[in-house]
């Protein structure tokens, strides 16, 4: 039981991102808000992003202690993991790109 709920969170996860950057992508494109809710907006997006990484280190975690997972598997969990972490850094980027257009 507890190994299916453990990949249904990656599942999650998996499914999360995509969203986000749509959301992000909308964010960008939107001319009639103010910085202050542009600025609400970038927090919520990476603190999201942060969430989900801590999440999926947790069920990593959890999977690689309780199941013998093979090397080649742990690795391959792992990279998905790290593939997240560019994709924080870059809507970092996008926010300073964003506060020079719009912010104060």
């Amino acid at each position: 039981m507890s190994k299916a709920v453990a990949l249904s969170v990656l599942q999650l996860l998996a499914l999360a991102i995509p969203p986000i950057a749509v959301l992000i992508k909308m964010l960008r494109q939107s001319e009639n808000l103010s910085w202050r809710y542009r600025k609400w907006s970038f927090g919520l997006a990476l603190s999201s992003i942060t969430l989900f990484l801590a999440s999926g280190v947790a069920v990593l975690a959890y999977l690689s202690m309780s199941f013998p997972l093979s090397p080649l598997l742990k690795i391959a969990l792992m990279f998905s993991l790290l593939g997240l972490v560019p994709f924080a850094l870059f809507t970092g980027v996008l926010y300073k790109e964003h506060k020079l257009t719009f912010g104060p």
